[in-house]
Formats: C-alpha cells, structure tokens, sequence
C-alpha cells in the first residue's frame, strides 16, 4: 500500500523541479525591463555576420545613412547593428522631425568576409510607415503631449514603469515611438502624404497641418500601442491598476485619433526579441480596441 505522504512529498519534488526549471529558463533569457537595453538582441545565426559587420562598423553606418538619404530624403544615426544569417539588420533614428526609429539590412558575404555597400534593402512599407508615424505625431503634437502627460503620470499612480529610452534606440524597430507607447499608421489621409514627403522633407510643420486641414482622421488606420512593465520583480500584472488604466484612458479626452491596445507585463523582458510574450500579461486590444476620433 503506497503512503499518502511518500506520494505529497512525490509531487512536491515534481511541483519544485518544474519551477527550478522555468526559473533556469527566465534567467537565461529574460531581464528585467529596468536593466534591458536592447544590447543583448539576436537574430537568428547571426554570430558569424554579427562579428564581420562591426569589424567593418564604419561602412556599415556609410552604406545605412546614404540609403536612407538617397531613397527617403531623409538623415539618420545608427545605433545598433546585429548580425543576421545573411547580413545585419542595422536600427537608426531620424535626425529632427519627423522622429521615428526605422531600420534597414546590409548584406554581408561570409565567404568573402565583405559587407554589400550597395545592397542595403528594407522590408516592404516599413520606412515608409516609419516616416509617416512621425508626421502624424508631429502635425498633432498638442494631442501627442496629452498623451505622453497620460502615460508619464500612470507611474507615479501605480507600481509600473515603461521600457528605457535605449532599448528603444537599439531595437525599437520603427514607427514613432516613446518609453510607453508607438504609433502605426497602416493608411488614411496620413499615409498619403509619404508622396509630399519625398518630393520636400523640408516642409514646416504649419504647411504640414495646413495639408490635414479639415482632413477626416480615420482611427481604425491608426494604432496606438501603449505597453507598462511591473516595477517590481517577481510580482504578477496587476489586474486591479490594469481595470482601472483602461478606465481612465477610456474617459480621456484630447488624445491623438486610433485605436488604442494597452498592455501590462510583469517585470521582466525576452533580452534576445525585446517583447515579453508571456501568458501572465494582461491586454485590452484586437479586437476590442479603446477607439478615439
């Protein structure tokens, strides 16, 4: 007869290997988002092209800042370059307004030990939504800065905090982005002025505004993403300051036109994709978006 006790100690021991294991797991991928810079992303088989790119960082930064200015009109710095398996995605920022983080990819030759100077390529409609996301928030600056006193004030309410300007910089990826939130346009009345944007870059901002007059600013063609991180370690999202964010962004007046998603993470970050994709977070988003028009 098998003792009721030698059978809890049993699942005890299987209930505290399971949870050694996910912790081994944590530590080694993920960190918390106060310490996250971006600096430990990958790509996939990335290494080999990741070691020759910086050997050659000064090209590679040539090639990335004259593509941007040749095919987009537009001056960027790098701040991240990693390797990828046939080349290396590098991560810019635009240089004044519109500001927008965006990237673009150099071809790297492993065999030869070269990187492609006049390869550089980029994925479809990526810039291009990139450049427009900043003009957006650009010609709408009043509502942009009702916005961020929103999410800047949310951490001094709650334990929560955004994710480093750095991380940002290093693997943002693209579109207009702050600490706490980014912008994607995917069409509408913005989206159409990337023509007028290649033809004069150098437009103020009042011919910029004096192009929207009056225009109608479609919400559904604007996503307005906002994500929090716990400030704590080891601590659950907090569903109670979750309800009652949505209720206050819900009841907020003056943002910027979309549809809003908000996320609230526990604490830590994937250090090699920059997302927290775990199953604890709690999300208000598709397809019940907070809409604003």
């Amino acid at each position: 007869m098998t003792n009721s006790n030698d059978e809890t100690g049993k699942e005890n021991e299987q209930k505290a290997d399971k949870k050694t294991e996910e912790e081994m797991i944590e530590d080694k991928y993920y960190v918390s988002v106060q310490d996250y810079t971006g600096e430990e992303y990958t790509l996939d088989n990335g290494e080999e092209t990741d070691k020759i790119a910086e050997e050659n960082r000064d090209e590679v930064e040539r090639a990335i800042k004259k593509y941007f200015k040749d095919e987009y009109e537009t001056e960027v710095k790098v701040h991240n370059i990693v390797g990828a398996i046939d080349g290396a995605t590098v991560f810019v920022e635009s240089v004044g307004n519109p500001h927008f983080y965006s990237y673009a990819i150099i071809p790297i030759d492993k065999d030869k030990v070269e990187v492609d100077s006049e390869g550089v390529w980029s994925q479809e409609g990526q810039i291009e939504t990139s450049i427009v996301s900043g003009l957006y928030a650009w010609i709408y600056e009043d509502e942009f800065k009702e916005l961020d006193k929103f999410v800047e004030k949310l951490p001094e309410e709650y334990p929560i905090v955004g994710i480093r300007k750095e991380a940002n910089e290093n693997v943002g990826g693209g579109y207009y982005t702050t600490p706490y939130y980014n912008v994607t346009i995917f069409g509408g009345r913005i989206k159409e002025l990337f023509p007028e944007y290649l033809e004069n870059p150098n437009k103020g901002i009042e011919e910029w505004r004096k192009m929207v007059n009056n225009s109608h600013i479609d919400p559904s063609m604007i996503s307005i993403s906002i994500e929090m991180y716990m400030k704590e370690k080891d601590v659950e999202p907090d569903k109670s300051a979750f309800n009652e964010i949505v209720d206050k962004l819900t009841e907020k007046e003056g943002l910027p036109a979309g549809e809003y998603s908000f996320f609230l993470h526990d604490n830590q970050i994937d250090k090699t994709s920059g997302q927290n994709n775990k199953e604890n977070s709690l999300e208000k988003g598709a397809p019940h978006y907070l809409v604003n028009d």
